[in-house]
């Protein structure tokens, strides 16, 4: 997936930072992925992964990425989502 691709889901004006999170920790939260493990696979700390799953702070591009590249149904729900945007315009 190209940085332009991701920056236009980060940055949209209908679409912002925190709601992706909160979708993408919603999706982890089904498939019973905890706070301690979503850091230890993806390399981060905790704390950083508390902030999403509790603090409702959004994640970055690099944290998207690693998430993408991780869990493939992450992955598949991004780009499918980034298909049926771009079959609308």
């Amino acid at each position: 997936m190209s940085r332009e691709i991701l920056w236009q889901i980060c940055h949209k004006k209908k679409f912002n930072n925190r709601e992706l999170t909160k979708i993408i920790v919603n999706m982890l939260r089904e498939h019973r992925i905890k706070i301690k493990q979503a850091a230890r696979d993806l390399d981060i700390s905790v704390e950083r992964a508390r902030n999403w799953y509790y603090k409702k702070t959004g994640m970055t591009a690099a944290d998207l990425m690693r998430i993408m590249r991780e869990y493939e149904f992450v992955r598949l729900a991004v780009e499918s989502s980034l298909l049926l945007e771009f079959h609308e315009t």
